[in-house]
Order: C-alpha cells, then sequence, then structure tokens
C-alpha cells in the first residue's frame, strides 16, 4: 500500500517515522538497503530534498549507515530507545486494531483519581476499552482506554467494539469538549500475565508502559494505558500555540 503524508506533522519526520517503524519491528533488518533518495521522493510524492532531510534525521539517530554504494539499516542494536510511536492520529494503513473488551465497569479509585472522579462514592462506574494495535500481524501495543460514563450518552460508539480511530476529536465533536492539555508518564517494567497473552511474549519480560490523561478547563476526559514490547520506539506529535510576541 502506497504511503500517504499526512498533517500537522512534518513529511520528512512522516518518512522518518516510516522507515524507524519498518527497523524497529524487524521488517527492515540490518543490512537492508533503502530506496535511494530519488526513489524516496518519488515513493512519498515529495521532493528530494525533503527525503534527504528525513534519511539525515534516521542516520543521526543511529539507524542509517550511508556510503557511495548506497544506505543501508544498521539493525535494532542501534534503536536509541525501544518502542512504538503513541499519536492520537489515525493509526498508519499497515496497523489493525482489535478492540477486544469494551463495557461499563466498577471504578477503581487509582481511575477515579486519574478522572478526577470520586471513586469512593457508591456504585462508581467508569467506561473501559481495550485493544490490542497489530503490525503486520504481530502484536504490538495492548491499550486500555478509561473515560467518565457519562460521555455514553452523547458518544455510544464508545461501547462498541468498532476502533474509533481518534477518541478525542469524536468526543469534542459531540460533547465540545476538546483536550487542551495533556500528560505523559513512561516506565520499565516487566509484562504480567495479561499482558504477556496479549503481546505474545514471556511472562515477565521487559516492556515499556505509560499512561496518558488528556483534559480540558473542565477536568480530565480519558485516561489512557499502554504497553509494548521490546524494541518499540515511542514519539508525540504536538501542536504548539504560539505566545505571545511569537511570529506565526
Amino acid at each position: 500500500m502506497t504511503p500517504e503524508i499526512q498533517r500537522p506533522s512534518p513529511p520528512y519526520a512522516q518518512i522518518a517515522d516510516y522507515y524507524r517503524d519498518l527497523i524497529a519491528t524487524g521488517a527492515l533488518r540490518e543490512g537492508a538497503r533503502l530506496p535511494t533518495v530519488t526513489e524516496m521522493a518519488e515513493k512519498f510524492s515529495v521532493s528530494p530534498g525533503t527525503a534527504h532531510k528525513a534519511v539525515r534525521q534516521l542516520r543521526g539517530e543511529g539507524l542509517l549507515h550511508t556510503t557511495q554504494q548506497g544506505t543501508t539499516v544498521l539493525g535494532h542494536r542501534a534503536l536509541p530507545a525501544p518502542a512504538e510511536r503513541v499519536r492520537r492520529l489515525t493509526p498508519p494503513d499497515h496497523d489493525t486494531v482489535d478492540v477486544n473488551e469494551v463495557g461499563i465497569v466498577p471504578m477503581l479509585p487509582s481511575i477515579g483519581a486519574a478522572l478526577g472522579i470520586n471513586a469512593d462514592a457508591l456504585n462508581m462506574t467508569v467506561i473501559r476499552r481495550q485493544a490490542i494495535t497489530y503490525r503486520e500481524d504481530r502484536p504490538y501495543r495492548l491499550s486500555v482506554s478509561w473515560l467518565p460514563v457519562s460521555f455514553s450518552a452523547d458518544v455510544p460508539e464508545l461501547l462498541e467494539t468498532n476502533p474509533i480511530p481518534n477518541i478525542l476529536h469524536l468526543i469534542g465533536e459531540r460533547t465540545g469538549r476538546y483536550a487542551t492539555h495533556g500528560r505523559d508518564y513512561f516506565e520499565g517494567r516487566v509484562a504480567d500475565s495479561r499482558e504477556a497473552a496479549a503481546l505474545e511474549i514471556s511472562d515477565g519480560a521487559a516492556v515499556l508502559a505509560g499512561t496518558c490523561v488528556w483534559s480540558d478547563s473542565t477536568g480530565p476526559i480519558e485516561y489512557y494505558e499502554f504497553v509494548a514490547p521490546p524494541r518499540h520506539a515511542v514519539t508525540n506529535d504536538y501542536l504548539l500555540e504560539p505566545q505571545v510576541g511569537e511570529p506565526t
């Protein structure tokens, strides 16, 4: 499938992301040769200068090596960090998402604290959506979204097993509550039995885990947890509002 450039991430960064993912998942192994800059520019419908900037970015990260014979992959050991890309954008075309658990469940105190809800109140519940994301038929992310149950009235899709490419955007469209602030936390740890089974790795294997909370001025909108197996890397794309006096 031909990749397409999206916005708002710069085209060269998206090209770099594309090849970084192929290296991280093993689709491009050590010694594999990349297309020439001209071929890459044609593939992504960008200028050769943009393609060259993407190659230079990956070369600076230690993922590629360029000689007169061409550009080759240095291998997994060159990856500066593990993990998968966490984006609040539409998943890439080569990703598939299996939402395998959806429902309204009792709210744990930790979830209530993350969502700014008093979980000690009687019979408090929360929406829980669990999904496994696959790339080339390999599981590379287990994730759970926790949302206030009140959103189900305006966004009934939250209680369906169909994937939702951007939950935050859908909630904003339906309720007027658009996330304006995010907080991320990442840690390396070992997988428990549920995570290991979902990711098809050994119980106790090393994983990258993270949590994200997105809020507006009213309070938290979504609490998101994910676990990724080794050799995946996390990058986040952000839009920053210009400060007073800065050129726009």
